[in-house]
């Protein structure tokens, strides 16, 4: 099953070149899913999760009307907190960084424009992240089952 990304931003020209990017390059392994709002995003992930397939990645503006990004990263964070949560944006919070870097865990902050190479770079890294915990997670899993079955005799 392949990694989903989903990208969150308002404005449909920097959606559509992310997307683009990204499936020009990791389309082979990933799915890319888009999302033009923070409400939008949370819908996608909740039929994704009711699915079973939830979305391994977020990258989301920052600026967006109705719910701010740090707020769906923050909200994402609650409901699937082993998703990669990283944050675009031309404006520079410093607060709203530091509050997703406490609050959800935040991967990595990008500046927009942002450079290709890096967003890329960038979205590669998170997919390793993801996939060695997830695969720490089974193996600690693993050992608690045999742990408990030596306990138990």
């Amino acid at each position: 099953m392949p990694s989903i990304i989903l990208c969150v931003d308002d404005d449909r020209t920097i959606l559509t070149a992310m997307r683009n990017l990204l499936v020009s390059t990791l389309g082979k392994t990933c799915r890319i899913e888009i999302a033009e709002s923070a409400l939008e995003a949370l819908e996608i992930c909740e039929e994704l999760a009711n699915e079973g397939n939830e979305p391994k990645i977020v990258i989301s503006d920052f600026i967006m009307p109705g719910m701010r990004g740090d707020e769906l990263l923050v909200r994402l964070h609650m409901k699937y907190p082993n998703m990669i949560k990283i944050m675009l944006t031309g404006q520079g919070d410093f607060s709203a960084v530091i509050r997703v870097i406490n609050e959800a865990n935040l991967y990595r902050f990008i500046d927009k424009p942002f450079k290709n190479a890096d967003l890329v770079l960038t979205a590669k890294t998170a997919i390793e992240a993801r996939t060695s915990v997830t695969i720490l997670n089974e193996k600690i899993n693993n050992l608690e089952v045999r742990i408990d079955k030596l306990e138990s005799k």
